[in-house]
């Protein structure tokens, strides 16, 4: 019987083996739509090369053809710079060769994953040119984001961003065929700005198969010194550098502090830990999922935070669902959503509030003393929310869409 070939067009700014919440999610969505399309189907991802992290620019193919998936890579300019204008400039790059490469494939359908709301901005204004429907996978609120970081430096400067990008998110989010969230605190933001979200669904963030099984083989550490574990995005929005060096300075010889990652921000951490003397704090540079695994299997306590500030009251990060996936302590300065989440799901998790350097020395000496057995607390989060078992819920409702 004959039928029309689909051809597909995923727009996302970071992808594997760019390390990023984004990328991982990126990918496992890819994996899914893949599987339920047909051999002669065409999906198309335009993304970037690996670019996030400056200490993880690893190397990938420009195209890379695997079955039915044809993954498009963008050499971005000045890869190694971190300012505002440089990763706006390098947007707009991307922006400008993406939307190109996609009239050329004509396509019927888009999808967009937006963290910074431009990526789904390009999807809208693609899909407008097109003439065709489009997918938006929200992952975070830009316009209250920006608005709120830049609060304290400018007001009216905060206030012109909220209204312009508020603007764009209002007009992308409205004429999408469909609207996905990762977090349920999402909504409420956009009814009050007058957008009907009766009909988006929630696909959260999940336990990747990676972190499921694992061996948890930790090794004894002679010295009884504890190992407390971050692992992501050293960010304004983590606000490390307020709490730990003055955490880690109280807890010297008996915790050591393990901070693998990279970020605007690890600057201002670097220079607090210098500044109070700090010994037990390492910062290791981002590593591969199957090195850090080792990492984890290895750490005593999982730690998280954000700072304390409305946009970051609605979001759910992906790091939780990670840390769920081992039988560990987490400690997690968290408000919001993130907070009953956490809550409600995670039973070996222990909160404070975020920037509380007291709350957090006592939620560490607290989660010292927690003892389980293996498999006793979480095999039902892994099990609910496997990113294998979302995405394939997710790809089936994006398709139901075109």
């Amino acid at each position: 019987m004959w039928r029309t070939v689909l051809k597909i067009v995923f727009f996302t700014f970071y992808y594997r083996p760019d390390l990023s919440a984004g990328s991982f999610r990126a990918d496992a969505l890819t994996q899914a739509l893949s599987i339920k399309l047909n051999d002669d189907d065409e999906l198309h991802i335009i993304t970037t090369h690996p670019n996030r992290y400056k200490s993880h620019l690893v190397k990938a193919n420009n195209l890379d053809v695997i079955g039915n998936t044809t993954i498009h890579r963008i050499k971005l300019p000045g890869q190694k710079k971190r300012g505002i204008l440089a990763q706006a400039y390098s947007f707009l790059f991307y922006a400008y060769k993406g939307y190109k490469l996609c009239i050329e494939l004509n396509p019927k359908f888009l999808i967009g994953t937006s963290g910074r709301l431009m990526t789904g901005v390009l999807t809208g204004i693609t899909a407008f040119r097109l003439k065709c429907r489009y997918f938006i996978d929200l992952r975070d609120i830009f316009s209250e984001s920006i608005s709120d970081l830049l609060l304290n430096k400018n007001r009216v400067v905060s206030k012109i961003f909220l209204y312009f990008f508020s603007f764009l998110e209002k007009y992308l989010l409205k004429n999408a065929s469909g609207v996905n969230v990762v977090s349920e605190g999402f909504p409420e933001y956009f009814q009050e700005k007058g957008i009907d979200t009766s009909n988006w669904s929630f696909f959260p963030n999940g336990v990747d198969k990676e972190f499921i099984g694992s061996l948890n083989n930790k090794k004894l550490n002679k010295d009884g010194i504890k190992t407390i574990l971050y692992a992501g995005n050293i960010g304004s929005g983590q606000g490390l550098e307020n709490i730990l060096p003055e955490a880690a300075k109280q807890l010297e010889g008996s915790f050591l502090f393990q901070i693998i990652g990279d970020g605007n921000s690890q600057d201002n951490l670097i220079n607090q830990i210098t500044l109070k003397d700090v010994k037990n704090i390492e910062i290791i540079q981002p590593i591969e999922r199957i090195k850090l695994i080792e990492y984890y299997e290895n750490a005593d306590i999982l730690f998280l935070h954000l700072n304390d500030i409305p946009a970051l009251h609605r979001v759910l990060p992906s790091k939780i669902f990670e840390y769920a996936a081992f039988n560990k302590p987490i400690v997690a300065g968290l408000s919001g959503y993130s907070e009953k989440f956490m809550n409600e799901n995670i039973p070996y998790s222990i909160l404070f509030k975020p920037g509380d350097v007291k709350g957090l020395v006592k939620s560490i000496l607290k989660a010292d003393k927690l003892s389980f057995k293996d498999g006793d607390d979480n095999n039902c989060f892994v099990e609910k929310y496997s990113r294998e078992y979302i995405m394939r819920n997710m790809a089936q409702h994006v398709l139901s869409k075109i």
